[in-house]
């Protein structure tokens, strides 16, 4: 198996339809070589069975409980992390479809 390039981590409560927005947004990315890692407060929501729906491996979701510190859910993202490069996507953001595509070939010319 291909080593993953990008770790998309997405830290969330409660937003499961602007989650779904996000996560669309990786998925339709025109730079394939990613994973999102969904990092849940543990919301009351839908959100956990929205993710499930996805049914697609290179979606991967952890649970913690942050006490309203966001940093505690990057981290375990960054820790379950397997990408070569990090890039964090809030839950109630979404990409342009040629983000990563433009972020890969930055990083390729290993620019200072």
């Amino acid at each position: 198996m291909k080593k993953v390039t990008f770790s998309v981590i997405i830290p969330t409560y409660n937003r499961e339809e602007k989650l779904k927005k996000a996560i669309n947004s990786v998925i339709n990315q025109t730079y394939k070589n990613w994973e999102i890692i969904i990092i849940d407060n543990h919301s009351k929501d839908e959100t956990k069975k929205m993710v499930k729906n996805y049914n697609n491996i290179k979606i991967k979701m952890f649970f913690i409980k942050n006490n309203g510190i966001i940093a505690k859910s990057r981290n375990l993202g960054i820790k379950k992390s397997k990408g070569k490069y990090l890039a964090f996507l809030d839950s109630d953001d979404y990409w342009h479809t040629s983000k990563l595509m433009e972020c890969y070939n930055f990083l390729k010319k290993k620019s200072d």
